[in-house]
């Protein structure tokens, strides 16, 4: 940008697009969902809730988020995460989530990522049948990234082997000190009950700070809003 500035002296400025640009394609390269690529920590809704103990879950949650965020480097050093957690679907752990690894992505230039539990293990199957990359390089993938976000854990089928690719992942992190956010519809406490071995429950119970969300689903009130202002965009013409 040309600038003049009161005293006549002209220089230029680098342009903010440019800037938004890069935040943009990082968020991308971090895979953020495209239903969330605008969410903030800040705009995450507490009122949308009807029950009064879900709103005070949620605003609880929020503060959290805000905290992690404000002191992120502490949380870095000590290795540690969230662990988003509500039995009902649709209760906002995705996207309060997403929130943070955005926010830690604009504020700290983090290299993030985020993923599926499930797509994270069929990332892996593929390299057994046809891929560029080996299975090494696609682990690393998940182990390297300074923050992980694994969505939905405890939803895929359990296997032996996904109980180990679960475990090695979650041991290399661990061990370097890389933060993990973790969504699930399963406490922390009850986890050895789907990954049978035991080891996964006692590793993210060291790797991350629980965080209940609202035990009720905010998805259909969001999508109702939504109609409505489509509704009446459509008619006001």
């Amino acid at each position: 940008m040309f600038i003049q500035d009161d005293n006549g002296t002209c220089y230029m400025r680098e342009c903010r697009c440019r800037y938004d640009r890069q935040i943009t394609n990082k968020l991308k390269s971090a895979k953020v969902p495209l239903d969330f690529i605008d969410a903030t920590v800040s705009s995450f809704k507490t009122d949308i809730y009807k029950m009064q103990e879900s709103q005070e879950r949620a605003k609880t949650a929020k503060e959290v988020a805000i905290k992690y965020v404000n002191n992120y480097r502490e949380f870095k050093d000590l290795g540690k995460g969230l662990y988003l957690f509500s039995e009902a679907k649709g209760s906002g752990k995705t996207r309060l989530a997403v929130s943070i690894l955005s926010a830690l992505i604009k504020k700290y230039d983090i290299r993030g990522l985020y993923i599926s539990s499930t797509d994270l293990l069929h990332e892996i199957k593929k390299t057994f049948d046809d891929s560029k990359y080996s299975a090494y390089e696609i682990i690393q993938q998940f182990t390297e990234a300074q923050l992980l976000v694994v969505d939905d854990f405890g939803v895929e089928k359990t296997t032996d082997w996904s109980e180990e690719m679960f475990t090695k992942i979650l041991d290399d992190r661990m061990n370097y000190k890389r933060p993990t956010i973790i969504t699930s519809n399963i406490e922390i406490n009850q986890l050895s009950k789907k990954y049978r071995a035991g080891r996964i429950e006692s590793r993210i119970e060291k790797m991350t700070f629980p965080v209940p969300l609202p035990e009720e689903s905010v998805r259909s009130y969001l999508a109702q809003q939504e109609n409505e202002r489509i509704a009446e965009f459509i008619f006001s013409f």
